[in-house]
């Protein structure tokens, strides 16, 4: 595993047999119909009305405590996910960050001897701004407060669908970016499986590229060359920087041309590695804020574009990427704090043999349907 190396998986996989025997199905096939059993039921296909309302509840409560709130929460509902059981859905325009515009001036500053870092600079007066400058801790711990004070007092939501949901609020650390946030909604009914709207997420100030261009010394990752029409950027909040406590980090997210087809595409991915990460007991590749963040990573780094790539290969892809991240993080803790993290290096083991296993069946394009069964935990 220490020598593995990810790259990109261009290579198309073999050709196989025209009939396959029974039991056994194409490799493609056989991941397409595992992430068809993720699809939600029909009775569900309006849980986004669900969770519009939700989000209008949320941001009218919000709202009263600060002006400002209406327009961080406006995107709220690009960061939901919806469960019932084994099932799972999220919009076509998905994101793991919270964008949003301040409602007053903000100019960007940048610096060349830190390229990887900004300042926010603001002449308003608000809480989140300190001596001039948006302070991203700030904006962190108010949010965290308002929010937890706005759940705790609408304790539940009744939509119009006649759904009731009840509320909670929770935050998880999240190393320089202090913490993520999560809203969760969880139908109320007597008996059967609830279905759930999760809302978890990093907040992140937008800003449009024909108003504020980022400088050439600013690293922005690689240009796709026909996928080049983005439009903003983001400023992602560093509460705990190297430098001061104003520092941003700049951010082109590329999903913001990734359209149609393609997102359908993505959403699939996530299923399947969600699923895999189920079906195996490994809890990081379980989480699907944290498979959003390799997916986005990805984007970010990748050297080109994934138009035409298929889901099998777009699959590959992200569980070899996630494979190393797992084994390295293991490797260091490990390393830091000895035999305590034994359990951390077992996991990353156990991925990287379902990982190779899965390449294996991949360039092979056939697999049998039982190992694909108890590949993704299905038996």
């Amino acid at each position: 595993m220490g020598d593995q190396k990810i790259t990109k998986c261009d290579a198309e996989p073999a050709s196989s047999p025209l009939l396959l025997p029974d039991g056994y199905s194409y490799f493609q096939d056989g991941i397409k119909w595992v992430s068809d059993l993720m699809e939600i039921e029909d009775s569900d296909a309006d849980w986004l009305v669900d969770a519009e309302f939700i989000c209008k509840r949320i941001s009218d409560v919000m709202s009263k405590k600060d002006w400002i709130y209406k327009s961080v929460l406006e995107h709220l509902l690009t960061t939901a996910t919806f469960y019932r059981g084994s099932k799972i859905d999220v919009p076509l325009d998905f994101e793991q960050y919270l964008r949003f515009q301040m409602p007053f001036h903000v100019t960007p500053i940048f610096n060349a001897s830190q390229p990887g870092y900004i300042n926010l600079y603001a002449t308003s007066t608000h809480p989140m701004i300190t001596k001039g400058y948006v302070n991203p801790e700030l904006v962190q711990v108010l949010l965290r407060g308002n929010l937890r004070d706005a759940i705790n007092q609408l304790k539940s939501v009744y939509c119009d669908s006649k759904v009731h949901y009840k509320l909670s609020y929770r935050t998880h650390e999240i190393g320089d970016q202090g913490f993520v946030h999560e809203i969760l909604a969880c139908e109320q009914r007597d008996g059967g499986m609830p279905s759930i709207i999760s809302f978890v997420f990093l907040p992140a100030l937008q800003f449009k590229f024909s108003e504020f261009p980022l400088p050439s010394f600013v690293p922005s990752g690689p240009a796709w060359a026909h996928c080049n029409n983005v439009y903003y950027w983001l400023a992602l909040l560093q509460v705990y920087p190297q430098y001061d406590n104003r520092s941003f980090c700049p951010y082109v997210p590329r999903m913001q041309f990734v359209q149609d087809d393609r997102m359908v595409k993505y959403r699939n991915v996530l299923r399947l590695l969600v699923k895999i990460g189920l079906g195996n007991n490994i809890p990081d590749i379980s989480d699907i804020f944290v498979i959003k963040g390799l997916h986005f990573f990805r984007l970010r780094y990748s050297m080109s574009c994934d138009c035409n790539l298929s889901l099998p290969t777009l699959f590959m892809e992200l569980l070899n990427i996630h494979t190393n991240i797992i084994y390295t993080d293991a490797t260091h803790k490990l390393m830091v704090f000895g035999n305590c993290q034994q359990h951390s290096m077992q996991e990353a083991l156990k991925l990287d043999t379902i990982a190779r296993n899965v390449s294996m069946f991949y360039y092979m394009n056939y697999i049998p349907w039982d190992r694909l069964k108890q590949m993704f935990g299905l038996i």
